[in-house]
């Protein structure tokens, strides 16, 4: 690929590979660190708006499971329960029980501010995150970059062989017995 330019065998679809390929590793070289610090500060940000959003909006309260239950000591099961919301209303609902608790008991459970359930916050680790999604980011521009090379260069390929079997179709008459053209 790299010839000197003086070099009367080097055609136009060398110049053009050469161009393709300079332009493609300076894509990956200089657009993936752009596109990866992008993706995981929006990530980071997108992150760290879930964990306020939680913080805000998210209360642990204690439920009172009512009724009677079977004794299911195996797996989580559902009950029903009453406990108070953050602003006062009493609420009544199936929350998951542990095994092992019975009516009378008090859960811990998360509600919104009004006091509908909701799923307990999870672990969140944003710096992690932002991290992976910036190392996906880069291989998905070495990817790309790579499938345009690798269309680009059949392209090439292709074009190449057609313009050898012109000039042989030409030239190759003279060098054999055969004057027919080759096809």
């Amino acid at each position: 690929m790299f010839v000197r330019r003086k070099n009367p065998l080097w055609r136009g679809s060398d110049r053009f590979e050469m161009v393709m390929l300079v332009s493609l590793f300076s894509l990956v070289l200089l657009g993936s660190p752009v596109l990866a610090w992008w993706a995981a500060g929006a990530s980071y940000e997108s992150d760290q708006r879930a964990i306020a959003w939680e913080r805000d909006n998210l209360r642990e309260v204690t439920a009172r499971l009512d009724g009677t239950e079977s004794d299911r000591r195996s797996t989580p099961y559902s009950a029903q329960a009453s406990w108070t919301a953050p602003n006062g209303v009493k609420r009544t609902g199936l929350i998951t029980v542990e095994p092992g608790k019975g009516p009378g008991d008090e859960v811990k459970i998360w509600v919104s501010n009004r006091g509908d359930l909701r799923t307990k916050p999870g672990d969140r680790n944003p710096v992690g995150k932002a991290a992976l999604i910036a190392v996906v980011a880069v291989a998905t521009v070495a990817a790309a970059a790579n499938g345009l090379r690798r269309i680009g260069m059949a392209l090439l390929d292709r074009y190449r062989a057609r313009a050898w079997q012109r000039e042989w179709s030409e030239i190759g008459p003279r060098w054999s017995r055969d004057h027919r053209p080759f096809s």
